[in-house]
């Protein structure tokens, strides 16, 4: 019962008072600046404001409008100026920053930079003493050599092929032995050489004493036994010299397979060697310098170098320090260029509408008389769920090193969009309970109160999309008074 009770006069207090702020000006109106009627309850008996049969309408009387401030305007279309101020902040260029891990574990050997420092393309940061290091260098430096080893076996093998198929070649002729050591005096043929000549020339003896004792043999002058002996001698060096000129090409022909095999394998291995170190950073000419003597305990170091020429922005990392691929060390950062941050809640999402490659000025309070511009390249896909807000970046120049990541800035967005909408002021715009009118002026001292939707907006002026047409009369100025009026009409009810 207390709770109606109080609610029922707080209602009755809000129209007593409202009626006597419009009985007020209505007095004014007609009788100058003199007293003020008595009480509150002679203004709300005024016949000169009335209320008509539709709660939505009420009439003003025109003496009263002065004192009211009412202002009309008629409805109309015109360009609604879609410049916003957004609230945003600079942040580095995120595609121009680098944050430094070192690739292997080790100990810091030096650091070559400090923070602020600006660095060019290739400048050494930090010089890292690694083990891991140090093995892969001297791994790649023993394959090397054993890679030299291999392609000079392999251009021996190769040497040696060639000469003993010549040699070969040269048997099959039956030069004599004097002509094929003219040919073959200064050409490497390993034990081939020795062989063969030794089982060309046994055949060659075996052939002659052949030859000499077959004629005699036919004439009874030698026994038969000693010419068959002969004859068993020359089949067998026959047989000895024919096998080796058939079983020697097939041999250098292994040899030479087998030793393109080895070099191959070895070109693998050096191969994979340089891989990993490049993959460390190491380039072709400092692999090329790889001297285990000359470099000493330095063939362990590992230099880190800049990605691209910017600025250290953060340095976490001493003398003597152990780091590894897990520990930050340094961040460089291209500050040529800063990104301006700005979120944009989703009720002005709209505002985004277009603004993709087109720029935005903004001003910073560090420098209250410059005026800057930055070119929108992202407008944003997702809105936040826990601030409902929609992420819009863009990249400003730097060049004067003027802008400083951190800052923060007043943005100013601008809707290129020419066409003329359906407008009213602000000032036009009242609300009750949740819901947006204008009172429209009917006729005479009659004003209606009419509902309506909101569509795009900026400081002075508000889109319309439904509840008004063109050419009505609308108050711009003096609502208040009249909602007033009106609320107070409704709680009497």
């Amino acid at each position: 019962m207390s709770a109606f009770f109080f609610a029922q006069r707080g209602r009755w207090v809000i129209g007593i008072i409202a009626a006597a702020v419009l009985g007020y000006f209505g007095y004014q109106a007609k009788y100058g600046k003199h007293e003020a009627p008595a009480s509150a309850a002679a203004i709300v008996t005024d016949t000169d404001t009335k209320q008509s049969g539709d709660p939505n309408t009420i009439e003003f009387p025109r003496e009263s409008w002065q004192a009211a401030g009412i202002q009309l305007q008629p409805m109309g279309k015109g360009h609604l100026d879609q410049n916003e101020s957004l609230t945003g902040k600079l942040t580095l260029n995120e595609d121009r920053v680098a944050h430094i891990y070192p690739l292997v574990d080790g100990r810091i050997e030096e650091v070559k930079v400090r923070l602020g420092d600006r660095v060019k393309k290739g400048d050494p940061l930090v010089v890292i003493h690694s083990t891991e290091v140090g093995k892969a260098m001297l791994q790649l430096f023993q394959d090397r050599q054993a890679q030299e080893f291999v392609l000079t076996k392999d251009r021996w093998t190769r040497e040696i092929n060639t000469n003993t198929t010549y040699l070969i070649g040269l048997i099959r002729q039956g030069l004599s032995v004097e002509d094929i050591d003219a040919q073959l005096k200064d050409k490497t043929l390993g034990d081939y050489r020795e062989k063969l000549i030794n089982a060309y020339i046994a055949h060659n003896k075996a052939k002659k004493t052949y030859e000499r004792l077959s004629p005699l043999a036919q004439s009874g002058s030698v026994p038969g036994r000693q010419y068959s002996d002969a004859e068993s001698e020359l089949n067998a060096t026959q047989a000895t010299l024919q096998s080796l000129l058939e079983q020697f090409p097939q041999d250098l022909k292994q040899a030479v397979l087998q030793s393109e095999q080895l070099v191959k394998e070895n070109e693998v291995k050096v191969a994979v060697d340089v891989a990993q170190l490049k993959i460390l950073g190491f380039d072709d000419e400092a692999l090329a310098a790889l001297d285990p003597k000359k470099q000493g305990e330095a063939i362990s170091h590992y230099t880190i170098t800049a990605p691209f020429e910017g600025t250290v922005v953060t340095k976490d990392c001493v003398l003597l320090e152990r780091v590894g691929p897990s520990t930050q060390i340094l961040s460089i950062a291209d500050l040529s260029t800063v990104w301006v941050a700005t979120d944009v809640y989703d009720a002005q999402l709209y505002r985004l509408a277009g603004q993709k490659d087109h720029e935005l000025k903004f001003r910073t309070p560090a420098w209250p008389n410059e005026v800057f511009t930055a070119k929108i390249f992202y407008t944003g896909e997702i809105v936040d769920t826990a601030s409902r807000t929609i992420a819009m970046r863009a990249v400003a120049d730097n060049s004067r090193g003027l802008l400083k990541p951190g800052l923060f800035v007043n943005v100013e967005l601008h809707n290129d969009d020419q066409l003329d909408v359906l407008r009213v002021p602000v000032s036009a715009l009242q609300e009750h309970e949740g819901q947006t009118f204008v009172f429209v002026h009917a006729s005479g001292d009659k004003f209606m109160r009419r509902d309506v939707t909101l569509g795009r907006r900026n400081r002075d002026f508000v889109e319309i999309t439904k509840g008004l047409s063109a050419g009505e009369e609308i108050v711009t100025g003096g609502g208040f008074a009249l909602k007033s009026r009106l609320l107070a009409d409704l709680l009497a009810e």
